[in-house]
This record gives structure tokens, C-alpha cells and sequence, in this order.
């Protein structure tokens, strides 16, 4: 049952693109699906490697983003950023945590 709870969560926050939402909170999430913080909490910790709900948004960010950078390079950096919901230099900051170079870097590779 949790499982496919937060397996829903997902699939909405991806299909719905709620990831893109700049000001996207963990309260927006947790109405949507009648839960409260301490379940989300429990959910996250459960099936997304103990991440907060900041990191995991974060991460799903991220991985759009690459997936952009990498089928549209014409893209400029900017409006993908824009597009999964980072400002440009929260965006150059969290590609290069993960990364290790930023998304300028990366696309200048590819």
C-alpha cells in the first residue's frame, strides 16, 4: 500500500510536472494526496533513499534537466533551468553538486 502510494506521488509529480513549480511545497504534495508530514516524511525515507522533500524535488530537477541538456542541446541553459523549476543559479549550483561540472560545462562536452 505505501508503496504504490508513493509511487502515485511520483508518477504525478513527473507526468504533472509539479517538479516545475518554483514555489512546489511539500504542502501542495501532502493535500493532493491526503496525507500528512510525518507520512510524506515516512514515504520519502522509505523508497527515496531518506531524502527530504526538498532533495528529492531537487533531484528530480536534476534529472530532467540532464535528460534536456543531453536531447536538446539547441536548449539554452537558462530556460531549462526555468522549465524544471530552478532559477539559473540555484540550477548551475545543484548540476555541479552532482555532476561535478556545471550544465554549461556538460552541454559544452556534448
Amino acid at each position: 500500500m505505501c508503496k504504490k502510494l508513493f509511487e502515485s506521488i511520483e508518477t504525478t509529480i513527473r507526468n504533472e510536472q509539479l517538479y516545475a513549480a518554483l514555489n512546489l511545497m511539500r504542502e501542495d504534495v501532502m493535500k493532493r494526496f491526503g496525507i500528512g508530514r510525518h507520512h510524506l516524511n515516512a514515504l520519502l525515507n522509505e523508497f527515496a533513499d531518506g531524502m527530504s522533500f526538498p532533495q528529492y524535488i531537487t533531484s528530480i530537477r536534476i534529472e530532467v534537466a540532464f535528460k534536456l541538456i543531453t536531447n536538446h542541446p539547441e536548449m539554452p541553459i537558462n530556460e531549462i533551468a526555468r522549465k524544471v523549476g530552478f532559477t539559473a543559479p540555484n540550477f548551475r549550483e545543484q548540476f555541479k553538486r552532482k555532476y561535478g561540472i556545471t550544465p554549461t560545462e556538460y552541454k559544452d562536452m556534448h
